[in-house]
């Protein structure tokens, strides 16, 4: 798939692709009238498609951001991952089918070693796949050379049984609890500066620790989001709520507090399950997304 590369002041921040799937509106947005989505398929025509059977779905991309900034080269969220280092959601998210981003990565001119940071935006399985690197009954970091930064919120939420029964299968001790046995987890609580252009800040709703990074250089603006959004579509029903939303009223709380910030900042968006990076615009009084 084709790179996206946007150039934030003197940042840069490359489109990753892992992977991608169809997920039908009834099972994403089940509270959502399925005649709701027509004028956002209209639209957004690239945003959804249907699955074999002919059912209207998002088209839901597996998106990382590679962002350099002031000499660091970090890499934000790790995607789905492949069947060895991440195989109970490789084959119920992925269809069997193995993410490519470290393909991805080499395309765009770097090697696993080059990344010195790995932000993850939360700790939802699609999110994390690519943390570990398994060789037989041996693991190790993927990204050798990174410190990998997630909110403590998130890890307290998950480190229980509390992900299977979300989500129907156990992801945590294969992805994320092995970066706290090495050694290479950092967990924080509050807005954190990583560069002097790059600032992490609590984005919670759709897990208690889902954080955004924010992109402030020589007076330019962007805001990568994880998945405060879900397509399209919620940049206009912020109220709309995703089925995966553990706390549906904050994240849409959420969702508009960085409406309202990316508007006002002229502020471009980036939003990991949506290609590419857009703007919000105003259209018959409505708030929408507009692609770069």
């Amino acid at each position: 798939m084709p790179h996206s590369t946007l150039t934030v002041g003197d940042v840069e921040i490359t489109v990753l692709h892992d992977s991608e799937v169809a997920l039908p509106f009834i099972r994403t947005f089940p509270d959502v009238p399925l005649e709701s989505w027509a004028p956002f398929q209209e639209r957004y025509p690239d945003a959804y498609t249907k699955t074999a059977d002919g059912t209207d779905s998002l088209r839901v991309h597996f998106e990382c951001y590679l962002v350099r900034s002031q000499g660091r080269t970090l890499l934000v969220d790790t995607g789905l991952g492949n069947g060895t280092s991440n195989p109970a959601v490789v084959a119920n998210i992925g269809g069997g089918i193995d993410g490519v981003l470290l393909t991805e990565l080499e395309a765009a001119g770097f090697q696993a070693t080059d990344i010195d940071t790995v932000f993850l935006t939360h700790l939802h399985p699609d999110h994390v796949g690519w943390n570990v690197t398994r060789n037989g009954g041996e693991e190790s970091a993927t990204f050798p050379n990174a410190r990998y930064v997630a909110h403590e919120a998130d890890w307290a939420a998950f480190d229980t049984p509390l992900d299977s029964q979300i989500f129907g299968y156990d992801w945590w001790a294969e992805t994320v609890a092995p970066l706290r046995r090495m050694g290479i987890l950092d967990l924080i609580d509050e807005e954190t500066e990583l560069t002097g252009e790059l600032t992490l800040t609590p984005t919670p709703g759709h897990t208690p620790g889902s954080m955004s990074m924010i992109v402030n250089s020589v007076g330019e603006r962007a805001f990568i989001m994880g998945d405060v959004f879900h397509g399209p579509a919620q940049v206009t029903e912020t109220d709309w709520v995703f089925h995966y939303d553990m706390d549906p009223v904050k994240a849409g709380e959420t969702r508009r507090d960085m409406l309202k910030r990316a508007e006002e900042d002229n502020a471009a968006i980036a939003i990991c399950h949506h290609s590419g990076f857009g703007r919000v615009i105003r259209d018959a009084g409505k708030k929408y997304w507009q692609a770069l």
